[in-house]
């Protein structure tokens, strides 16, 4: 388990330039999870508590609008998810649910992760230029 952990933190573009002293206390305080399909991972307005990477499956990520489902994006290997909520400390802008049956994660801390950002500035404002992306896409999607 620690070695799967490991080596999606280690492969993800989030965590690359950051030192082996936080990699460790990541993978130390990370679990894996999973989920079968159509199980929700992060409910919209909930505040999310990890930070997700999926490591297996593939996740769908929605928000309601108007009373109807609006599908912003699937996301597969690799993919991270959570962050907006967990930048923030604010509730879910949409709602993460397993699309496939054999979805597995590795759910970063969210206080480890804060200290982390407290300390290495490049890993925030990645994540905070990825959540303005994705909130334009969200956007775009809603008002169609």
């Amino acid at each position: 388990m620690t070695a799967i952990i490991e080596e999606t933190i280690n492969e993800s573009p989030l965590f690359k330039h950051i030192g082996d002293e936080w990699k460790q206390r990541l993978v130390e305080s990370a679990q894996l999870r999973a989920f079968e399909g159509g199980e929700v991972i992060i409910e919209e307005g909930q505040q999310a508590e990890s930070l997700f990477i999926v490591v297996r499956g593939r996740v769908r990520v929605w928000t309601e609008s108007d009373g109807r489902q609006v599908e912003l994006k699937t996301l597969g290997q690799g993919a991270y998810f959570g962050e907006v909520s967990l930048l923030s400390g604010k509730e879910a802008t949409a709602t993460v649910e397993a699309k496939t049956d054999d979805v597995t994660t590795v759910a970063l801390d969210r206080s480890v992760l804060l200290e982390l950002f407290g300390e290495d500035d490049k890993v925030r404002r990645m994540l905070e230029g990825v959540t303005l992306a994705r909130a334009k896409d969200t956007i775009g999607k809603v008002l169609k």
